[in-house]
């Protein structure tokens, strides 16, 4: 079976919080959503018409020079199918350091070493962004009804940040000669 786009399903979700317009779904997807969800700006635009053509959504006039959307009770009715849904599969994830990291023994493992603490710094600027829209979201959106649940989301981010920190700072002490790793000089048996 094919695997369903999910970006017209992120659209959908998008028109139930406060963004009505493709500029204001992208500054969501680009301040929330990409943490987690990667939708390029040429994608929403199509998705709209796609979802107006199957009378998922349609556009309402909110007296801007922008095309406003809101869903129809088809889309929500779509929306909540979705959701009803439990994924089948874990994601896989494109990771160029690990990538890199499975085919390092062919480099020195002093650049190794730097690619995992460059990795780590990059993660850690990532966790204070987190710790900033948690503050926001917790000061500013407290009240909506969608904020426990972008907090729930976003806990989810900072637990698996914290956790490649920590594999960060395992992986250099191991390749560091800190443990016995089953490696002769650095490099496996």
């Amino acid at each position: 079976m094919p695997r369903e786009n999910a970006t017209r399903y992120a659209i959908l979700g998008l028109l139930t919080t406060t963004c009505r317009t493709g500029y204001e779904m992208k500054q969501m997807i680009d301040n929330s959503l990409s943490h987690f969800w990667k939708i390029s700006f040429g994608q929403v635009y199509p998705t709209l018409k796609t979802l107006e053509n199957e009378g998922l959504i349609i556009q309402s006039n909110e007296g801007d020079e922008r095309k406003a959307y809101e869903l129809t009770e088809l889309g929500k009715d779509e929306l909540k199918r979705w959701l009803g849904e439990k994924p089948d599969e874990l994601p896989i994830q494109r990771n160029e350091l690990l990538l890199k990291l499975f085919f390092a023994r062919h480099e020195p493992i002093s650049e190794t070493i730097e690619k995992i603490a460059h990795h780590e710094n990059l993660l850690s600027a990532r966790l204070k962004t987190y710790d900033l829209i948690e503050t926001m979201i917790r000061s500013s959106d407290a009240e909506s009804p969608d904020a426990l649940y972008w907090l729930l989301t976003l806990d989810y981010g900072k637990r698996q940040t914290v956790a490649l920190i920590e594999w960060c700072g395992q992986a250099i002490r191991t390749l560091e000669g800190g443990i016995d790793d089953g490696t002769e000089n650095g490099r496996p048996k």
